[in-house]
């Protein structure tokens, strides 16, 4: 390999090979210097796009320290590659999430930096998923379809604090079952039953009644701690209401499922225990924090919340997820809430994209809004079928 002296003097330049064109430029940072190889695209050569490899090398001595290698157009997922004594190592990194550590590759360092990627994976494969970055578009049809009309239906609706639509129709109070006031509308939790009532109807002709959502399930979640606050404080509310959404529509999709529990549809996989520091698409991705389990009655951190999705987006097309936002109280007794419900439609476009289409309280925000809120803590995901048959209520003022 060319010593330092050599790669520093090089100027910006283009290479071509049987792939096509390819932009070779170095930049400086921090005590390393790095060789960037990015492949041109329409004139241009952005470092994260799929292919790209970004060598990082001592500012001091020229020596290798690591080779970061985007495996989508896009700078959250990437495998970062370093010596290990006469061999290599490998991580894989998705969204922050660290997916894979230290899986080994037999074959020098330098060597590696000779041989095409699909020699890397051909070596990897036993132990790295590398399906997780090469889905199927088709497979989330069914959930775009369900997503698109959603979206259609989104200028009926209006938020209203407490309120959702009855299995009669009549738009009520989800804490009394009394009538709304004009004008009517949803919040979070009336909004995601009315969806999960628009999947629902064509199969069952019906729509299911507030009074049944609102069943705590005490013996499924809690302890002794909590149990003294269900009553005044209902601390589990959003967590229940999902929970009960969810197993009507896995009993209605697919009534032999043999499994009461509500549990049945959360997502318990805790898919990483390590995420990055630093998101920086150069120098980034080499310093990594402790990530919590999956916790039963909270969820994951927030932060994981686009990786996990991610990974679910691969390994289970065409799902949707509920998730309930929830967070410990600053003052004592510091009991957890939850006080807030989304749908979120993980998919990957037409292009190989990663998107997450994101529904709240009657509108379409998106997961940077949900990720930038200080006020969620953690998250539990509960997994969902989706139907591209919709047909939800209509939002009505009750007399």
């Amino acid at each position: 390999m060319a010593p330092r002296e050599t790669v520093m003097a090089k100027a910006s330049s283009t290479e071509r090979n049987a792939w096509g064109p390819w932009s070779v430029s170095v930049d400086r940072s921090k005590g390393s210097f790095y060789i960037i190889i990015a492949p041109e695209r329409n004139g241009k050569a952005p470092i994260y796009t799929q292919g790209s490899w970004i060598i990082k090398r001592s500012d001091t001595d020229g020596s290798f320290r690591q080779a970061k290698v985007f495996l989508r157009s896009d700078p959250g997922t990437f495998a970062r590659i370093y010596p290990a004594g006469s061999r290599s190592r490998i991580d894989i990194v998705a969204y922050g999430g660290v997916l894979y550590r230290e899986v080994a590759i037999p074959l020098p360092f330098e060597e590696l930096l000779r041989s095409p990627f699909s020699r890397i994976r051909q070596l990897t494969d036993d132990v790295i998923d590398w399906d997780l970055f090469t889905p199927d578009p088709a497979l989330y049809r069914d959930m775009l379809s369900l997503a698109g009309s959603v979206r259609d239906h989104l200028p009926s609706l209006a938020y209203a604090d407490d309120g959702a639509i009855d299995a009669d129709g009549r738009s009520v109070l989800i804490s009394t079952l009394a009538g709304q006031s004009t004008p009517a509308g949803l919040n979070c939790s009336g909004f995601v039953k009315w969806l999960v009532d628009g999947m629902l109807h064509p199969i069952t002709g019906t729509y299911l009644s507030v009074a049944s959502l609102r069943s705590r399930m005490a013996g499924w979640r809690g302890s002794s701690f909590t149990e003294k606050f269900e009553e005044d404080q209902d601390p589990f509310f959003g967590l229940d209401w999902s929970r009960a959404l969810a197993k009507a529509a896995w009993s209605t999709f697919y009534p032999s499922l043999p499994d009461d529990s509500p549990l049945s549809n959360d997502v318990d996989d805790a898919p990483f225990a390590l995420r990055v520091k630093d998101a920086d698409p150069v120098n980034g991705g080499s310093a990594y924090e402790a990530f919590t389990d999956n916790f039963k009655d909270a969820g994951i951190d927030v932060r994981g919340l686009k990786a996990i999705l991610f990974v679910l987006a691969a390994r289970e097309p065409g799902r949707f997820y509920l998730a309930q936002f929830n967070s410990r109280d600053p003052k004592p007794p510091s009991l957890r809430r939850y006080f807030h419900i989304a749908a979120l439609f993980p998919y990957f476009d037409d292009d190989g994209v990663f998107r997450v289409a994101v529904f709240e309280s009657a509108a379409e925000t998106s997961l940077d809004r949900v990720l930038a809120d200080r006020d969620y803590e953690f998250v539990k995901l509960v997994r969902m079928p989706a139907a591209a048959r919709f047909e939800p209520q209509a939002l009505t003022p009750t007399p």
